[in-house]
């Protein structure tokens, strides 16, 4: 019986560290060479032309190689500083390049930046996964995931508009 309780007690600890996450993916065609939409969307140094809600950005290196981290100032939610860093994990140009948070960060993110060229366009493809727990860190208050992703896609379709434009001019 006691084996029983220490396999229960294992068990239910083992899933309370077990992490949630939520993903949210979008895709723009834009017309311009992949190169173009590479050099800019690769660096999250530039995240600020696309990405409304980033306040700041710093970085210990301004290549984008294995290795380089990236300090992302944003307002997310009612977070008007919400802080994350991520590292480059890997990158093969210029078809995609891969951030994820560093071991003993508060919250998980792994952000996916995929590109591919079809003629005289590029096809952009961003994909975000995130630590269930930053919903209750960013909002208040713990939002049901699907409510934050019908919200996050919103914004996710406005950043790739902008992206668009920026790269169409």
């Amino acid at each position: 019986m006691k084996s029983i309780f220490v396999c229960l007690t294992l068990l239910l600890s083992l899933k309370s560290l077990s992490l949630e996450l939520v993903q949210s993916t979008g895709q723009v065609t834009i017309k311009a060479p992949i190169d173009k939409v590479f050099d800019l969307v690769s660096s999250p140094m530039n995240d600020h032309l696309w990405r409304s809600e980033v306040n700041d950005m710093t970085t210990n290196n301004e290549d984008v190689v294995v290795g380089s981290w990236f300090r992302e100032d944003a307002w997310i939610g009612i977070r008007r500083n919400f802080i994350t860093t991520t590292a480059v994990i890997e990158i093969d140009a210029p078809q995609r390049v891969i951030f994820e948070t560093p071991k003993g960060s508060p919250f998980y993110l792994k952000s996916r930046r995929y590109f591919s060229e079809v003629g005289d366009q590029t096809i952009f493809k961003y994909v975000v996964d995130f630590d269930r727990r930053m919903i209750k860190e960013t909002f208040g208050l713990n939002v049901s995931p699907k409510i934050v992703m019908k919200l996050y896609s919103f914004q996710m379709k406005r950043y790739l508009k902008k992206l668009k434009e920026v790269l169409e001019k």
